[in-house]
Formats: structure tokens, C-alpha cells, sequence
């Protein structure tokens, strides 16, 4: 078995399949990317996509459709990794998130649903598929999310400095690497991230996002639809704790929104309220972490790109030093991705995938199921 994995996702802002191929050294460790692909999510399919996330009546007809929609995307992605990719680079395996719908793990019973059909996926690529990550730390009490704090403490842990990883995607969420090998690490989900900010201005500027968050720039903090954000529960509720599309979505923001008249705020003032809840939900947590500002931040995910979503956290943040996770080796777009190629290899190679501390497990765990080429 060689140490070459192909990592997949499709996160929680329905924007795109990211693939990259990567080669570990013996331990797992020290990643090196290959090549990457993204792929964005056809119009359609993302519309059916965002229904299902957010129905309550479907029918299986719509699931199977949407499972094979996104399952051939992830195909086309694999397939483009593997063109012209000489013998020796071939990967091993490929470890494949699917799209989250929903993730409940605090009901009783707990669940949380990714749709992929690896078999498909399989036999349309002709490689071994790692998938379904999430259930196996579900089923031992935890979280089941999030699972990246594990690839980031593999990966980005310092001995000489306290790290706190950030990603930004749909949900924005955080890992803390203590220094001190005999500190566990800690992560969870701080609250939304671009899901919101790009529903929000697909829906008035008809357009896919906010590019550099300079829409947002332009507008005023609204002070009184911020508290009330802040003071959703699960801000206040202690970690272990994960969340998502099911939890932050249009429909919250609608609820805040339905206490107000209708004329009462203008769209760019939402907008601009919706990165700095981002900001403050985020660095607040960061605050109880690491009060001493000692910490250096890392941020990776598409959030990255948004320039002024990033200004806001570095501002709040200070006097810590914020950077991309390139500066450690692997660009913003590439970390998640990455993370389930290393996934991946832990399971092929009958490691455990998760980490008790952030998601809650009862212990270490080998993640996902595996589907023969």
C-alpha cells in the first residue's frame, strides 16, 4: 500500500466538490498536495440539494436523485485528479465526506446523514473508497463533528507555540493545539459562517457570494439584531458541540428578522451584521480559550478569501497574529479536503480518525466504511 489518498468534500455552503490528491510519508504525516480539483455544484443540484437539507417532507425518489447527482460529481472531480497521474502517484485510496443534509446528534436517537453512494463512486472511478466518517464516533457518544481537529493536531501542532486552527466555511469552527503534549486538544463548531452570509446576499444581489466581503464593508452594524443573534443558546452552551445548516439557516435568520418590521433594516446592514456575528462568535470563544493572547491563529476554508470577514477577526482577535494555513504548508481551499485524505489513510491503515476530546467519544475510533475498487 502506497501513501498516496485522494481526499473529497462538499461542505455545508452547497458550493463545490474539492479533491485534492496527496502524499503522506510512512506515519501519515507531512503532506504534500499533488493536485487539486473543484468542481462547482450544477445549479440544480444544488437547488434540490438545498431543499432536501431543508424539507421535511421528501420523497426516497428525491434523495436517490440527489445521491447520484452528487456521487458523479464526485466521479468527474476523481476523475480529473487521476488524468495524467503517472504510476508511482497513483493514490491508495479515496476518502469521500459526501454532503451533509443533516446532523443531529444531541436527539434521541442521534443521527447525522452524508449522502454519497460509494459503491457508484467505486465502480465509476475504479478506486478503493473510504466513506461514511462520521457515524462510527457518533455511535461510540460522540459529536460525530467536528473531525478535521484530528488531520489539524496530526498536522499543524507546534511545540513551542499554542496554535488555534480556524475554519471557515458554512460553519466556522476551531481547533486548539496546546503546546504542551500532555494538553488535549479541544474543538468544536463556533456558530455560521458563509452559509448565512451567502444566503443572505444570493438572495438580494442575486449573485453567488460577497466577493472580498466588500458589499458587507459598505454597510453599518445593526447593534440590536447582533445581541439578539448572540443570544441564541447555542453561543452560551460548552463544548463538546457541533451544529450546522439543520441549526443555522435562512429560516433562523428569518426568525430574528419577523420580530422587526419589515422596512426596519436595510440588506447591506444584515449583510454587515452577519460577518461581525460571525467575528464575535468566533473570537469570543478564542477569548476563553487562549485569554492571554498567546496563541497563534491559522485560518483555512473558503472564508479566507473574504477580505473583510478576515480583517474583522484579525481586529478582534489582536494582539494575536493571524495567517493562512498556507504559511504551515497547505493553502485555505485545500485543508478540508485534505483532512479526509488523511482520514483515509488512518483507516486503511487501522488508525483511529477521531479525537474523544473534541467530539465527546467514548475513545479512539477507526473511521468510515471501505469499498473495494
Amino acid at each position: 500500500m502506497n501513501s498516496n489518498f485522494i481526499g473529497m468534500m462538499s461542505g455545508t455552503s452547497l458550493d463545490a466538490v474539492d479533491g485534492v490528491l496527496v502524499a503522506f510519508d510512512a506515519a501519515g504525516l507531512n503532506p504534500q498536495r499533488i493536485k487539486r480539483c473543484s468542481i462547482n455544484l450544477p445549479s440544480p443540484l444544488k437547488a434540490l440539494l438545498t431543499f432536501l437539507a431543508h424539507s421535511e417532507t421528501l420523497t426516497f425518489r428525491q434523495l436517490a436523485e440527489a445521491e447520484d447527482g452528487l456521487t458523479r460529481l464526485y466521479a468527474d472531480c476523481a476523475l480529473q485528479l487521476l488524468a495524467n497521474i503517472p504510476a508511482e502517484q497513483r493514490p491508495f485510496a479515496m476518502g469521500c465526506h459526501g454532503q451533509t443534509l443533516e446532523h443531529q446528534p444531541n436527539l434521541l436517537p442521534s443521527y447525522t446523514l452524508q449522502l454519497l453512494n460509494p459503491s457508484l463512486l467505486a465502480e465509476l472511478t475504479g478506486q478503493n473508497i473510504v466513506a461514511d466518517f462520521r457515524r462510527r464516533d457518533l455511535a461510540a457518544g460522540g459529536q460525530a463533528a467536528p473531525l478535521v481537529p484530528a488531520f489539524h493536531n496530526s498536522v499543524f501542532r507546534s511545540t513551542s507555540k499554542d496554535r488555534i486552527i480556524i475554519n471557515l466555511g458554512g460553519i466556522a469552527n476551531l481547533t486548539f493545539l496546546p503546546k504542551n503534549p500532555q494538553q488535549p486538544v479541544t474543538g468544536f463548531d463556533t456558530g455560521p459562517a458563509n452559509l448565512l452570509l451567502d444566503a443572505w446576499y444570493q438572495q438580494h444581489w442575486q449573485l453567488p457570494f460577497d466577493h472580498n466581503g466588500v458589499q458587507a464593508a459598505s454597510g453599518q452594524v445593526i447593534p440590536v439584531l447582533l445581541n439578539k443573534a448572540l443570544a441564541d443558546e447555542y453561543f452560551a452552551k460548552a463544548p463538546p458541540k457541533s451544529t450546522g445548516r439543520e441549526k443555522f439557516n435562512p429560516e433562523w435568520l428569518a426568525g430574528l428578522l419577523a420580530k422587526y418590521p419589515e422596512e426596519a433594516f436595510q440588506p447591506v446592514d444584515i449583510l454587515r451584521t452577519l460577518v461581525e456575528l460571525t467575528a464575535v462568535s468566533l473570537v469570543d470563544q478564542i477569548t476563553l480559550i487562549d485569554p492571554k493572547a498567546e496563541a497563534e491563529l491559522f485560518v483555512g476554508g473558503g472564508g479566507w478569501q473574504n477580505t473583510f470577514l478576515i480583517e474583522r477577526i484579525a481586529t478582534l482577535a489582536a494582539p494575536r497574529q493571524l495567517a493562512s494555513t498556507e504559511k504551515l504548508g497547505i493553502p485555505p481551499q485545500d485543508v478540508e479536503a485534505a483532512a479526509f485524505a488523511w482520514l483515509a489513510w488512518c483507516h486503511c491503515n487501522h488508525k483511529s480518525g477521531n479525537l474523544p476530546s473534541v467530539t465527546g467519544a467514548k475513545g479512539e475510533r477507526v473511521l468510515g466504511g471501505f469499498y473495494p475498487a
